[in-house]
């Protein structure tokens, strides 16, 4: 099941490296932790001020695929509460360990095609950004995308990254296997870079329209198209 091969891959990278795995501009082996932490707020503002929109003090939050909880620190002081998800129970244990001062916050183990464990149009805000790069089949993103129109209240909205070119993902060749096999048996390299977790999927635009309209969703804006860092915001129709 691919989902459960995901579970796997993740629990090996937070072994292996997890700041590395969560934010791949840090050195691997050696990462500014500080830097980590820091550098999330103007990672979250760059992607909100890119939608134009902004979380409000009293809005409840899910975010997708939230690692050792980077991107939750950040998510936590700006709303009233936040549920964050990993496949990874790997992940979640170094989330939890890591931000222990979090009072408003939910740790919960997600199974990587829903978002189970939220309840129906209890959410005012979801929020994922490098989760759905990574995923290898698009119609599982797809699968999230249905959920959000599902946890999220009426008039309430979604914010989140998705990979738009397909070339970023293709398989690699086997001299560049050999050589990522090589540098990572010598320490010198990450482990995992040619596996489908890690290279991952684009989505089709047009589809993820109609996928969020069939979910209740309106499509607002869309920037990036064409890149792998494309910047999607969703929007719940009112129930009337």
């Amino acid at each position: 099941m691919e989902t459960s091969k995901m579970r796997r891959f993740w629990n090996r990278r937070a072994r292996e490296d997890p700041f590395f795995f969560v934010d791949s501009r840090l050195s691997y082996g050696r990462p500014h932790t500080d830097r980590f932490w820091e550098d999330a707020r103007g990672d979250l503002d760059n992607i909100l001020g890119a939608l134009d929109v902004d979380i409000g003090p009293d809005e409840s939050i899910v975010e997708i695929g939230c690692g050792v909880g980077r991107m939750t620190r950040v998510l936590a002081e700006r709303g009233a509460e936040v549920r964050a998800l990993d496949v990874s129970q790997r992940m979640l244990a170094l989330a939890r360990e890591y931000n222990r001062h979090l009072q408003n916050v939910e740790w919960l183990l997600g199974d990587g095609a829903t978002l189970a464990p939220i309840e129906d149009a209890s959410a005012d805000v979801c929020v994922s950004t490098l989760v759905f790069q990574h995923i290898p089949d698009p119609e599982i993103t797809l699968l999230y995308i249905e959920e959000m129109g599902r946890v999220l209240r009426p008039g309430g909205w979604a914010a989140f990254q998705v990979s738009n070119a397909p070339g970023v993902h293709r398989k690699r060749t086997v001299r560049e296997r050999l050589r990522g096999t090589l540098r990572a048996a010598l320490g010198r390299g990450p482990r995992g870079q040619a596996a489908a977790p890690w290279l991952g999927s684009a989505v089709d635009l047009d589809r993820l329209r109609e996928v969020a309209a069939s979910s209740g969703m309106a499509t607002e804006r869309v920037v990036g198209a064409g890149t792998l860092m494309c910047a999607v915001l969703l929007r719940s129709r009112d129930a009337s």
